[in-house]
């Protein structure tokens, strides 16, 4: 394995546009292996392959294929779009095959995503992986657990953000219990709890407190690290409880 190398720590791999299409991919403080066994080539020459095969393609469906013109410039339509969107999709599993971590590594993300929920048996599946958005040097990978998704930092497998996942037409939301049943600091008292369970290593009495709310329904409990910023903003931990109890979210980009 003499010719096998890591990438750099903070390599951002590529930002690409292509046919109106957007990558963003992001290998961020992920070690993979720049070498493989078989061909010899570079991870990112790959990745430059599969992308430069992506464009070659995209030019000639726009070339030959079903346009139409918009004021943001040429679309592909009808039977192009979608053979466009089958060959991104394909490209980008291709891409994130590449840059991924192995099974057994995300078992420890899956494990704290099991942790996380209390449910040792729930069934999380792999999507991909990406950058944060609360940090841009973070790559993070994200699960899908029924209704829920979870964003995991691919550093430390820690929960940087959880919620409900993006829905597919026609599928239902999941459903929260909205009945009167605690007061807004019954829920806050549930919400410091639910840190001290999730993320004992944050000491939220030394952050900011910034509280919210939806029409007395949905109680969101944030605080933040008024001393710094990240991507323009304040660092900032919060839980979201409805007013029945029910966990609506989970954010914390503190530790990050």
């Amino acid at each position: 394995m003499k010719n096998m190398k890591k990438l750099s720590k903070n390599k951002i791999l590529r930002l690409s546009a292509v046919g109106g299409l957007i990558f963003i991919l992001s290998a961020g403080a992920i070690s993979v292996l720049a070498y493989d066994n078989t061909e010899g080539n570079t991870v990112q020459e790959k990745i430059d392959a599969l992308l430069q095969k992506l464009k070659l393609s995209s030019q000639q469906e726009m070339k030959n294929g079903q346009v139409v013109s918009t004021i943001n410039g040429e679309r592909f339509s009808g039977q192009s779009a979608e053979k466009m969107e089958k060959l991104h999709t394909k490209t980008q599993k291709q891409i994130d095959n590449l840059i991924a971590r192995t099974d057994t590594e995300r078992q420890k993300a899956v494990d704290e995503i099991r942790k996380f929920s209390k449910d040792k048996e729930i069934n999380v599946d792999y999507k991909n992986t990406s950058k944060s958005s609360l940090n841009s040097v973070i790559p993070v990978e994200i699960y899908i657990s029924g209704l829920d998704q979870y964003e995991v930092n691919a550093l430390n497998n820690k929960i940087i953000q959880f919620g409900p996942r993006p829905l597919a037409l026609n599928e239902n939301t999941k459903e929260f219990d909205y009945t009167s049943r605690y007061s807004k600091k019954e829920l806050e008292s549930m919400a410091r709890q639910f840190l001290q369970e999730n993320a004992p290593e944050v000491n939220i009495d030394k952050l900011t407190a910034n509280f919210g709310d939806k029409d007395g329904m949905s109680y969101f409990f944030r605080w933040e690290d008024a001393s710094r910023e990240i991507e323009g903003m304040h660092p900032f931990i919060q839980v979201g409880f409805s007013r029945g109890g029910s966990l609506l979210s989970y954010t914390n980009s503190i530790s990050l």
